[in-house]
């Protein structure tokens, strides 16, 4: 008679395993830790409002792709791109095209890939483990980082994506078949094509490769290369290189945020700190058990993913989000190591208490939206909806292209295209540039272009009263949008309050809670008010 498969005991302790009861603990921990996770995407995901404040602009850049509009070209007011790689923004227009709203279709691509790293981690490490129960423990772990990473897991963002295919790169090197090398470059291909950075952790990665099996690594290296060249150099060719341009060459003006290159070290590292030092321990243990170049590859993977997040941490801009490459990283290799040891899974154990006091400590406030929040982006979509013509908003997108009122350039990708401008020494960009046709003539190469291309157009636009509304923050870095746009917004006297000006502010306001429009995360703006044509 035949008899059904005995299902595997997860907390049975194999020889030179993990104890049972501490096992039971690990994967309470990692279900409570799951459980958290989908309790906040089913709350968030849905939420037709932004939580992050570049969100909406992000929709913005899927809604032109499932309109056929392109991402990468010379800004305007309807649209200045943002530095970002363009994958995220074509899965999302593909949602887009099948009937699902903008937000919401990019936010499931996030929360797809979170379970896609999670799922990954915790099979990478039963594969090197041969411990299905501590597998499933390393996926809990990785999902416990989501109130330390300040609930970004499942936000209308691309982090999550390049984390699962640089995960998938990587662990298609170190365990796929004979021909892993064509799987993985075209994985290292399409990680480049979500995030740039890409390009700090996949040559690491490689390196380890090398270490393990040079003849896979030198295939999957030429293979690479060979086809990123060829994507990126479509894209150049297609784009009339506006897709260069922001990609590869506007990055490098974004500062350096001078604290963080200790204060990475010493502070941003604490809350997963335990994890790198397993890790470490980990493959030092390999080394000394004669296991070197599976030691190698996984030191490579794992040093690459913390220099990835340190030097995007360094950059004015480096939110939290980017300790989720790291932390990626660590949650392979910290789990692998903590496997065989009694003292070192009870510090894996600590790791979970930590991330659990991190979060608690961030609250709520920054996770689930509140009443007012809503009734607030209800009440700006309902003017913005009550408008006879294009309305543009810098600091809050796809509210207009929702209500069919057109698109409008963010203030971030504004502030981005900025950085263009020469520097003054203790102030930073020279604005005025933007007020002196002859200087502004003068800005080189294709930075000075762009930037001549959008403040033309915004002027002309704004001095013909193409827009029905513009719709202003306050409080924020947009709330310098009359100055930066000054010349657009000035009538022939030149002077501002005169009767000649194109646009006045309405004295009506637009909100009853004029801060409750302020995102959750991200840069604070919020007291909108409107510019309206004079009539």
């Amino acid at each position: 008679m035949l008899l059904p498969p005995r299902m595997p005991d997860l907390t049975t302790r194999p020889q030179g395993g993990i104890e049972p009861w501490l096992l039971r603990l690990l994967l309470a921990a990692s279900a409570a830790a799951a459980l958290v996770f989908l309790f906040g995407a089913v709350q968030r995901c849905g939420y037709p409002h932004e939580l992050e404040w570049m969100e909406g602009a992000l929709a913005d850049h899927a809604w032109r792709v499932a309109n056929g509009l392109p991402l990468y070209c010379a800004p305007s007011p309807e649209h200045v791109p943002f530095l970002y790689a363009p994958l995220l923004f074509w899965l999302g227009g593909l949602g887009i095209a099948m009937g699902i709203d903008g937000i919401v279709a990019l936010r499931l691509v996030a929360i797809a890939s979170t379970l896609g790293c999670a799922l990954l981690v915790g099979h990478w490490v039963r594969r090197e483990t041969q411990n299905v129960g501590v597998g499933l423990a390393a996926s809990g772990t990785f999902l416990a980082g989501y109130g330390w990473l300040a609930w970004w897991y499942d936000l209308a963002r691309n982090d999550t994506l390049f984390v699962v295919l640089v995960l998938a790169t990587a662990y298609v090197l170190r365990h796929g078949g004979p021909r892993r090398w064509v799987g993985a470059a075209v994985l290292a291909t399409l990680a480049v094509l979500a995030k740039q950075s890409a390009l700090v952790w996949l040559p690491a990665i490689g390196v380890g490769a090398l270490l393990h099996d040079w003849r896979n690594a030198l295939r999957f290296g030429i293979a690479a290369v060979l086809a990123g060249a060829a994507v990126f150099g479509l894209m150049h060719w297609t784009s009339d290189g506006w897709s260069t341009f922001f990609l590869f060459e506007m990055p490098q003006q974004h500062g350096i945020v001078g604290d963080r290159k200790l204060g990475f070290w010493t502070q941003d590292v604490l809350p997963m700190l335990p994890l790198v030092a397993l890790g470490l321990v980990g493959c030092v243990a390999q080394m000394r058990a004669g296991r070197a170049r599976e030691a190698l590859f996984l030191a490579a993977f794992g040093s690459g993913a913390l220099v990835t997040s340190w030097l995007l941490r360094m950059h004015v801009g480096g939110f939290d989000n980017v300790l989720m490459y790291g932390f990626a990283g660590a949650c392979v290799l910290g789990p692998i190591a903590a496997a065989n040891g009694r003292v070192l899974r009870c510090i894996w154990l600590a790791q979970f208490v930590w991330l659990g006091v991190v979060a608690m400590e961030r609250g709520t406030a920054t996770w689930l939206p509140s009443a007012a929040h809503r009734h607030a982006h209800d009440e700006l979509a309902a003017f913005v909806a009550r408008q006879g013509g294009s309305v543009w908003i810098p600091a809050h997108g796809h509210i207009s292209t929702r209500a069919g009122k057109g698109a409008g350039a963010h203030g971030q990708a504004v502030f981005d295209l900025l950085q263009q401008l020469p520097k003054v020494e203790g102030i930073g960009m020279d604005l005025t540039v933007l007020h002196d046709p002859e200087r502004m003539a003068q800005l080189p190469g294709r930075g000075g272009e762009a930037v001549r291309s959008l403040f033309s157009q915004a002027f002309a636009a704004l001095r013909e009263r193409r827009f029905a509304a513009v719709v202003i923050d306050e409080t924020g870095g947009t709330g310098q949008f009359p100055y930066v746009f000054a010349l657009g917004l000035l009538g022939a006297d030149q002077q501002p309050g005169t009767t000649d000006d194109p646009y006045v502010r309405s004295p009506t306001p637009l909100l009853r809670e004029p801060a409750a429009i302020r995102p959750l995360l991200g840069y604070e703006t919020h007291s909108s008010y409107a510019l309206l044509p004079r009539q």
